[in-house]
């Protein structure tokens, strides 16, 4: 998985090779347990904010119905905290707030894994998505300092090209992508769940958005003509996904905290 040149391999170079339905169909019987568990092998490049909204289902966690266990992220650590048998560190990648990441030491050896990155350094670490008491966590197999900033970009890109990946495929395996008929068009589309990601952005909070972005009114969209346009949405799912646009800096309130429109609205 390390590639020994500052870069994990993500795996994703032999998704498209799959078959027909580009790796991430679902396949009957033995085939798709086999294919499953070789793609929770893969390690998958994400943000903090996409592994906090991994569903987890019994022992295993899933984005996009595609199950995961090894992933990267990259961020800065905020802290460091050494115990006798284990680091904790939080690791902050902007996308949501600091992620504990934990990195077992070897008390009977010396060895990098033992020293103590210190707070300010940005790293790319590698690891295993856990969850206790609902709170998720990364167990760090590789943490790395960062030798230049060159590495954010390109982890920023790998995540970009393994999503779209991703989402090509699993469109490719329903046959039937649909748009939500709300002026996205066929890259905005989802398959027939809704809930694949585009950017970043569930289906609930991609439809909000588009409909803020599209909004002619100057003071933008209230939160009650969203109800209105959104009628099989709940009040509370829409305030949550105004509340995350609004923090990832997709929209803005105008008169007040009940009307917003989109920071690159044309």
């Amino acid at each position: 998985m390390w590639s020994g040149h500052g870069t994990f391999d993500t795996g994703y170079g032999s998704v498209g090779a799959a078959g027909p339905a580009g790796g991430f169909g679902s396949p009957a019987g033995t085939q798709a347990e086999k294919k499953q568990r070789i793609r929770s092998q893969n390690i998958v490049p994400c943000t903090v904010s996409q592994l906090l909204a991994a569903e987890q289902v019994d022992e295993t966690f899933r984005i996009c119905d595609v199950e995961i266990s090894q992933v990267t992220i990259v961020g800065i650590i905020r802290h460091a905290e050494k115990a006798p048998t284990n680091i904790l560190y939080k690791v902050d990648d902007m996308t949501a707030a600091p992620m504990d990441v934990r990195q077992w030491v070897d008390t009977d050896e010396a060895g990098s894994e033992n020293v103590v990155v210190p707070p300010g350094t940005y790293v790319k670490v590698a690891g295993h998505l856990r969850s206790f008491q609902n709170k998720k966590s990364l167990v760090a197999f590789k943490i790395m300092p960062l030798e230049n900033m060159n590495e954010f970009t390109t982890h920023i890109l790998e995540i970009v090209n393994a999503h779209m990946i991703l989402r090509k495929n699993l469109m490719s395996a329903s046959r039937a992508p649909q748009s939500f008929g709300t002026g996205m068009g066929e890259v905005g589309g989802y398959g027939g769940g809704g809930s694949l990601p585009v950017n970043g952005l569930t289906a609930h909070q991609a439809q909000v958005l588009n409909l803020i972005k599209n909004c002619p009114i100057p003071e933008g969209m209230s939160l009650q003509e969203l109800k209105v346009q959104l009628h099989n949405m709940s009040m509370s799912t829409i305030k949550q996904a105004v509340e995350f646009l609004s923090s990832e800096g997709h929209i803005y309130s105008t008169v007040d905290d009940d009307h917003y429109k989109s920071t690159d609205a044309e």
